[in-house]
Parts: C-alpha cells; structure tokens; sequence
C-alpha cells in the first residue's frame, strides 16, 4: 500500500518483541490459548524462543488492541468478547458507513475525488493471487472503510468509525485468516469504489452493506470455533502450560 503508516504497520520489521507478539495473537486467533488462564510471560518465552521482554512488550499490545485484558490475579488473559457485543458493534460499524455513503446523495455534495483515487490505486495493486492468511491484514481493511467515510465529507463521521472499528478489531482479524477472504475483500473494495465513482450510491450501499454482512458472518463463525477451541484447550493438559 502507498500510505506509509500502514506500510509500516503491515511489514513490521521481525525483532524479538514482533515475533512473539505474532505468535502469541496468531495462537489467539487459532483458539489454543485456553480461555481464562493467566498468561505466563516466562512460559510463553520458553515457548517461543526468547526473553520475557518482548513477550511482555508483545501482551501490552495485544492488551492496547483488545485482544487480551486483565486478570483478576495480575497478568492477561485471553479477552472474549460476547456475541451480542460482536453484533451490535457491527450493526454500529453499517450504520455510520452507509450513512456517510448516502451523505453526498442526499446532500448533493461530491466525494474527495484524491482520496477515491488513491484508495483504488492502493487496492488495484494488491496481488489477489497471493491469499495467504493475514490477521494484519485487518489494518489494511480498516483504513480503507475510514477512508472511503471521510471521502464522504464528515471527518468526526470517520473517526468515529475508526473507533467503533479498533474496538472490534480483535474478532475482525478472523475475517483474515479465513482462506480466500483477502482476494474476495479486495475485490469487493474495488466493486464498491467503482459505484461511488460512477455517482450510484444505490448499487454502492448495496455493495457495501452485502459486504459488511458477508464478514460479520464469517467472523462470527470464526470467532464462535475459537472459542469453542479455547474452551476445549482449557479442559486439557496444555491448559496448565500458559
């Protein structure tokens, strides 16, 4: 992607503390981390291959993006968001984006043709045959539906997508480490931007309402099996090695 601070949060340089903060969500994301136990720094280390430090520095992180939260006996555990807070995240999140869709319909006013622009050329240029899964990839997601609102003219509009989106970041990584959601994202971005373009904000909020579905289906999914690895990963004998 062109933008720099998302080049930057997406290619991350590999030092220890990068390390074993992907190994440590990547687990999270897969369900092995049993749900309630107090994550043990020098356990994890142990596990990954380096000092406490950067696992430390990789937990605060984790904590920062919601994907872990405070136990009651200090340290972190494994943060479980509730279905229902899943949903009405997500019924938030369409809300306020086919909302800032329709406001130059009904206002008459004309999108940010720069920004539109350049979202297309970012998007255009992803390889869709490379489809590896990538929870990081959610940055990239991200910054795409913030950017595609604030086009729309109404920047606290925007920020307040970007937050409702951060919140819900954690359960939205599962989006990305399903098979085939990358490509099948890009190409619905591209499909959107190419509506706005066109001035049809109808077939736009169609597009993009299909498509904030299709992911809260498959992240529920996807979030729904974690858990129910999580919870069997906590009735067995791993359980005691967190």
């Amino acid at each position: 992607m062109s933008t720099e601070s998302h080049a930057e949060a997406y290619t991350r340089p590999h030092t220890a503390s990068t390390l074993a903060y992907q190994e440590l969500k990547s687990w999270i994301l897969m369900g092995e981390v049993p749900v309630g136990i107090r994550l043990r720094e020098e356990r994890i280390a142990e596990r990954i291959g380096v000092s406490r430090t950067p696992v430390r520095e990789a937990m605060l992180r984790l904590s920062a993006e919601r994907f872990l939260e405070r136990h009651v006996e200090g340290g972190f555990r494994v943060a479980t968001p509730s279905s229902r807070m899943i949903s009405e995240l997500y019924e938030v999140r369409r809300a306020l984006e086919l909302f800032a869709l329709r406001r130059c319909e009904d206002s008459g006013a004309a999108y940010d043709q720069a920004v539109l622009g350049r979202l297309h050329a970012d998007w255009s240029s992803i390889d869709t045959d490379v489809d590896l899964p990538d929870p990081e990839f959610v940055l990239l997601d991200e910054e795409f539906h913030g950017d595609l609102a604030e086009a729309a003219g109404n920047h606290e509009l925007a920020d307040e997508l970007r937050r409702v989106n951060e919140r819900i970041r954690p359960v939205r990584s599962h989006d990305f480490v399903t098979p085939g959601r990358i490509s099948t994202t890009i190409q619905e971005h591209l499909a959107i931007l190419a509506a706005v373009a066109d001035r049809l904000e109808g077939k736009a909020a169609l597009l993009l309402d299909r498509h904030i579905r299709e992911s809260q289906e498959v992240v529920e999914k996807a979030s729904l099996q974690a858990l129910e690895r999580m919870l069997s990963a906590g009735a067995g004998e791993g359980a005691t090695y967190w």
